[in-house]
Formats: structure tokens, sequence, C-alpha cells
């Protein structure tokens, strides 16, 4: 008796470590299994594996994107392409390409929650519940499915340096107001996307109306996206510039003088929300997307880019070039916000900015 429990415990434990030893995907017969979640079903693994590759129209920053697209890559065996474009540009080349019945896309985000929502209305996302659905809050999905907040991203304040010295360097918004920094203030148009209007919402709303009027006299430069306002900061062409933190962090990864402040008094947050196309030409991979970048996998994948996943319990993106706040001291927009604010406060900006 005590040789036959002897000859299973030997073989209970034999089978422990061969199921340690079992790449991931290799389990439950063939099913992808990655840090305890099943991202995808057997069929849906081999199906995704078989088309082989999956193509992403991104608005994300994009050495972020390419990021997070080689971890996919490594933890599914699938291919992922990428083609990235300002909000603006991207959806206008989504709409056409669909109306042409010639969307090469199989997925699609923006940094505009309203203009996701509009391809959604348009038949050009499809409704895909992702396996932590219910995992992940109202607010940061639709209803169907038909897209999600995937990534969460910061708007921050970068300074040069090197032209600006220590004790005169911004910690508050309202630093950007004093008169040192008057024609030297670099920020993006409100036209460029969810991002530039995300950090102006939140001025408006946070500090009144009066801090955009005051910000419009200091005479700055304002920039169509934030790859020349974060070059002209690196090259001291501003001394501050208030952008996306992933712009950012790529002036201090080229080895700019540049320094980034999340100010105590909260920082803007923007979504940049996507889902998969109803024409997708690798429907199986996109949805394999989709479920590993809303589960654990994906989500420290995120926030190793420099932004918070799609779920409350996302973890803060963890950088050495900045210290990011807890989710909670983040200013998001909440969609239905930002589609009853758009157009008037877009009417706004331009009568105090001008129409550049």
């Amino acid at each position: 008796m005590r040789s036959a429990a002897r000859c299973r415990a030997a073989l209970a434990a034999a089978l422990v470590i061969f199921a340690l030893a079992v790449p991931p995907a290799a389990r439950a017969a063939g099913e992808l299994t990655l840090d305890g979640e099943t991202i995808a079903d057997a069929a849906t693994y081999a199906a995704a594996k078989k088309e082989g590759k999956v193509t992403l129209y991104s608005t994300f920053i994009l050495t972020s994107m390419k990021a997070v697209m080689a971890k996919f890559q490594a933890d599914t065996g699938i291919a992922a392409e990428d083609v990235r474009l300002t909000t603006a540009q991207m959806y206008d080349r989504v709409l056409a390409e669909s109306t042409a019945g010639k969307l090469a896309a199989d997925y699609v985000d923006l940094t505009d929650v309203t203009l996701v929502m509009q391809l959604a209305q348009k038949g050009v996302l499809r409704a895909y519940k992702v396996t932590d659905f219910a995992a992940i809050p109202a607010v940061l999905r639709d209803g169907d499915g038909k897209w999600y907040a995937v990534m969460r991203s910061l708007m921050a304040i970068g300074v040069n340096t090197a032209v600006v010295p220590a004790a005169d360097q911004p910690v508050k918004w309202s630093d950007l107001l004093a008169p040192r920094f008057k024609g030297k203030v670099g920020f993006m148009t409100i036209d460029s996307g969810g991002t530039a209007f995300s950090q102006f919402f939140f001025l408006h709303q946070r500090f009144g109306a009066g801090y955009w009027q005051q910000l419009a006299a200091q005479q700055g430069r304002i920039y169509p996206t934030s790859s020349p306002l974060a070059t002209d900061l690196a090259r001291g062409e501003v001394s501050v510039a208030v952008g996306p933190i992933d712009a950012l962090l790529d002036d201090v990864r080229s080895g700019a003088p540049v320094k980034i402040v999340a100010p105590a008094e909260g920082v803007p947050g923007y979504t940049i929300s996507g889902g998969i196309t109803a024409s997708a030409p690798h429907p199986h991979a996109a949805e394999v997307f989709m479920d590993w970048i809303t589960s654990k996998r994906g989500l420290a994948a995120v926030a190793a880019s420099g932004a918070y996943g799609a779920r409350n319990n996302a973890p803060a993106p963890a950088n050495p070039d900045a210290a990011f706040p807890p989710a909670e001291a983040v200013y998001n927009i909440r969609p239905a916000d930002y589609l009853a604010n758009r157009d008037a406060l877009t009417r706004e900006w331009h009568a105090v900015f001008g129409n550049r």
C-alpha cells in the first residue's frame, strides 16, 4: 500500500513538472493561456495562427506601439503590422477605404472616442466581447464590445532643462502663465485629436475659461501634432511644452535635456479606443489581439510602453524617466461629456487662440 501511495505521489509530482514545462500556448489542447488566463480557445487560436498576422491601424505613439506589438508577437507567435497616423488622418483613411470596400485593417483605434463611436455606428467596427468583458468598466468600453479604451495615456509638461534653470522650472499648471515663458510655450492645436482636446478640456474645467485666455496671451507656438512639438522642445525652440507623455519620453530616451512634470493638481488623461473591423482580413487574429491586450499580460505590456490599460486594476506605468501618478489621479473625460462638449469647446478654442 505504501509503495502504491509513493508511486501515486511520484506520478502526481511528475505531472506537475510536465505541466510547468509545457509552453502556455500548448496547454488545454491548444488553447492560448498566459499567466493563468485563457486568451483564446483552441479553435480561435489555431485559426489565428493560420491567418498569420494582424494589421493594426493605430494612433498610439509609434515607438510605444511597436513595443506592444513585439510583446504580442512573442506571446502568441502571430505577427503584427502597424499603420500609424494622427486621429484626423486615420479617421479619413478608414472611412475612405471602408467606403471603397478596401479596408485593410483588422483593428482601428483613435484618440477621439466620439469618432470611434461614429465608426461603430457606421458599421465599420463590429461587436466582439473579450474574455474579461465584465472586468472592464462600462466607461472604458462599448456595451456590445465594438470598441474598448485599450490604452490610457497622459498629457504632461515637458521642460528643456538646458534653457530653463531649475529654479524657474514649472511645477504647477499656472506656472505656464508666468512672464518668463511668454513666447516660449508649445502645445498642440485642439484639432489634432483627443490628446489635445483632453488637455484643453481639463484646463477649462479645472481652472476656468480664463486660463485659456491667459495661455493664449503667452503667444506660444501651436503645433499640428506631437512629433514636431517634441522635436522643438528637444532643440530648445520652445522652453516648455504640453504634450503626450509618450512623445516627451521619446525626447528623454534620445538623450535630449528634457524633464517631465506631472503637476500635483492633476493631469489630463486621454484614451486610445479601438475595436475589430467588420471586414477584418484576419478576424481570428484580431480577436486574439483584443483578448490579449485586455488580459493581464496585455495590461503589463501597455504599462511597460508608458500607458494605462483597459481595466481599473491596470498597473501604473513604471518608467525611470517619469513619475506616473496612480490611475485615480488621472483626469479622464467620460465619453458622454466628450460628445456633449467637443463642438462648443472647439469653437471656443478657435475664438481664443485663433485659427492656427
